[in-house]
């Protein structure tokens, strides 16, 4: 019966289609992935650009959250707790699934050091969306990878092939404020996740001693 009902939810959700772009993704990345593309950037320090791997690892690490949107998304407003279960082994299954393929491929052709960078900002990347796809709807989970994005690749670049600590897509593998910042953007996107609307009220009504208002 689990099996069954497990099914049908991904049935109606775009597993396979995230699943081949993503081994796509990781195919373009190895063997592109070096290729600088121009971007502006904050420091106007010679041809601005960065590797197309930073760009394509955000895109690997949004699509399985983007894969929780559902065509049946007015049906399953409300969630019952049968649902949210199935809903989180789907997550962790198709997460993991896309990050072992996508890293894997990557593997093959790029420095180990560069795939440990694309590696810490894979998570960092996935905890963002699930923060965007939480507040926002799962549709619009790239909203806020695209707004930080933005942030590092302009102002992350400190000059004189440095960057700035908080410029966790382009650091050393080895830095630990890097992995540090990804560590937490991964927990604080799990939270997110883990935060549905009735754990939120139940929360109030711990803090506070009364159920929170309905609007």
């Amino acid at each position: 019966m689990r099996a069954a009902s497990l099914r049908l939810f991904i049935a109606v959700r775009p597993a396979r289609s995230v699943l081949g772009a993503t081994g796509l993704l990781g195919v373009f990345t190895a063997w592109f992935g070096m290729v600088e593309a121009p971007l502006p950037m904050s420091i106007d320090q010679g041809a601005p650009a960065v590797p197309i791997w930073r760009l394509l690892a955000m895109g690997a690490a949004v699509l399985p959250v983007l894969a929780l949107h559902s065509s049946l998304v007015d049906l399953e407003v409300v969630q019952t707790r049968r649902l949210r279960a199935m809903g989180r082994r789907y997550l962790s299954g198709l997460g993991l699934g896309c990050a072992a393929s996508y890293l894997g491929i990557c593997a093959l052709a790029l420095d180990p050091s560069v795939v440990g960078i694309i590696a810490r900002a894979w998570f960092a990347w996935f905890g963002l969306a699930l923060m965007a796809g939480a507040a926002l709807g799962w549709r619009l989970a790239w909203t806020m990878p695209s707004v930080v994005a933005v942030v590092l690749w302009y102002w992350g670049y400190g000059g004189d092939g440095r960057y700035r600590w908080w410029e966790f897509s382009a650091r050393p593998h080895d830095d630990l404020p890097s992995l540090f910042l990804t560590a937490a953007l991964l927990v604080l996107g799990l939270i997110a996740y883990w935060a549905t609307p009735w754990r939120r009220r139940r929360w109030i009504f711990w803090r506070t001693g009364r159920p929170s208002r309905q609007r």
